[in-house]
């Protein structure tokens, strides 16, 4: 039985992970063969300050990319 455990910080829409659960189990079922019904998909939501890239909470890396975007120095 496949399990699959995603992480994402929180913010989409239930309707964006509910596809996504779907389309990620659709491609473990065709990749290994397995029935659908056997595939299980774990998906864990995160805050902004339980992530972090770079040594940097992920608040402050969204902000980083947020002003190098509009233009600001980094």
């Amino acid at each position: 039985m496949p399990l699959v455990y995603i992480n994402l910080m929180e913010g989409r829409e239930p309707e964006k992970i509910e596809s996504m659960i779907e389309s990620v189990s659709e491609a473990v079922a065709t990749s290994l063969g397995d029935p659908i019904d056997n595939v299980r998909v774990m998906v864990n939501e995160m805050k902004e300050h339980q992530y972090g890239v770079g040594g940097k909470p992920m608040r402050i890396v969204r902000a980083d990319r947020r002003s190098r975007a509009e233009g600001g120095s980094e």
